[in-house]
């Protein structure tokens, strides 16, 4: 059994990923706002997460636990 620290984590928020989540690296809440994000900005996906990485706004957000 893995422990804490072995588990993968989401690369926006930090929060420990289930085995369906790892593709990604994304939780299931911060893929389905970059995908939003992605769909109304009209970008691609990838560029959508790295763009929230590093943005204050989501950084915040994910402080407050989403």
């Amino acid at each position: 059994m893995p422990t804490d620290s072995s588990l993968p984590l989401c690369r926006l928020c930090r929060a420990p990923l289930g085995a369906n989540e790892q593709d990604r690296h994304l939780c299931a809440v911060c893929d389905e706002y970059a995908q939003h994000v992605a769909i109304r900005s009209d970008r691609q996906f990838d560029r959508i997460v790295g763009e929230l990485q590093t943005g204050s706004l989501f950084l915040t957000a994910s402080r407050n636990a989403h």
